[in-house]
């Protein structure tokens, strides 16, 4: 089968978005299928995307990098290299951009070629209500992509129970929840653990980690906040002494960072996004070895605990000042081993939605 993920990363990348797509892409093109994905050049990082994500090429994926990152002119190619695909052989398009399909759909007049499917990790219309907007705008774009798709998709049942309380009816009857996922070659067992509580990834205001922050004065061992931008990194002043900021590390060596630890810590905020939208990768990552995790005792969480069995060491992220118990419960807990859901288990649960009834 044909497939045109359209989104338009950034490659390489070091954000969600970017891993995400270019693993969700290759895992497809692992089980047989043609996958294209267009992404934009990242002129800071001239790696070949594969390489920095630890991937192997594949005869199937057809990963096209814009060839300059001159904006008016990426933005033609890209259009140019879409409208190439649709006027190929019948595939599916997987949209998870939903204003690149409204537009894909009235440039093509509508004409039914292909497959649609829908990928979504937010509702639009909520989170304009939670920031006190007006939610008519995302509505209609909801509303006008939802009567045009074939199936939907959701990173985490939070995401799909909040389109389905808003749309009921509306929706695709095809459509499944699919969380994140790594690779198993980030599997790791136990190491020696240096004497860390570790927080690796963004460091955005949102997920709350200046509470945490401020919380780890209290903790017994040091805390490290490793990755954000240089401008997360300046935005954490007066920190507490045992807190250290790190800079990014390539992404093939976070695994055994994370496996020298003491205790994992991932932040997120009692918001819409922590409660409902986020399956977070850091912690996918996290699963995969045999450190303990201290994480925020929130829906999105509970939901992936009781996917996976894991037990994890929570904390109200509502009041930060747990977080001190919580690792100290880390630190004292009986070993287990690594956790490791697969791109390829997540492509293969995507695989009714994308191929249809007839698939």
């Amino acid at each position: 089968m044909r497939i045109l993920h359209l989104y338009r990363p950034r490659l390489p990348g070091t954000r969600a978005q970017s891993i995400q797509v270019l693993h969700a892409c290759h895992a497809l093109a692992r089980l047989g299928h043609e996958v294209t994905l267009l992404a934009d050049r990242d002129e800071q990082n001239k790696a070949d995307p594969l390489v920095a994500m630890g991937l192997e090429p594949l005869p199937g994926l057809d990963l096209r990098l814009s060839p300059t990152s001159y904006a008016p002119a990426a933005g033609w190619w890209f259009r140019a290299q879409v409208l190439s695909w649709w006027a190929g052989a019948p595939g599916v398009v997987l949209a998870r951009d939903k204003r690149r399909l409204r537009w894909l759909l009235r440039v093509t007049a509508g004409s039914r070629r292909h497959r649609l499917v829908l990928e979504a990790h937010e509702l639009d219309s909520a989170i304009a209500r939670e920031a006190g907007e007006d939610p008519q705008r995302a509505l209609r774009l909801e509303s006008w992509v939802l009567s045009r798709v074939d199936g939907l998709i959701t990173n985490c049942g939070g995401t799909m129970a909040l389109w389905e309380q808003a749309w009921g009816e509306a929706l695709p009857k095809i459509r499944v929840v699919a969380h994140n996922a790594v690779s198993p070659e980030r599997r790791r067992g136990p190491r020696n653990p240096e004497a860390l509580v570790r927080c690796v990834g963004s460091l955005r205001a949102y997920k709350g980690i200046e509470g945490l922050a401020r919380a780890a004065a209290a903790l017994p061992i040091p805390l490290e906040l490793v990755g954000g931008t240089e401008e997360e990194r300046r935005a954490l002043v007066d920190l507490p002494p045992n807190v250290r900021l790190r800079a990014a590390v390539p992404y093939p060596e976070v695994p055994d960072l994370l496996a020298r630890s003491a205790v994992l810590l991932l932040p997120l905020a009692d918001n819409l996004f922590g409660r409902s939208l986020t399956s977070p990768l850091k912690l996918w990552d996290y699963l995969a070895t045999s450190v303990p995790i201290v994480a925020p005792d929130l829906p999105s969480i509970r939901e992936i605990q009781a996917l996976t069995g894991v037990p994890l060491h929570t904390y109200d992220p509502a009041h930060p000042e747990g977080l001190p118990h919580a690792v100290a419960l880390a630190l004292s807990a009986a070993p287990r081993g690594p956790y490791v859901r697969t791109w390829l288990e997540r492509a293969r649960e995507t695989l009714p939605v994308l191929l249809g009834p007839a698939g």
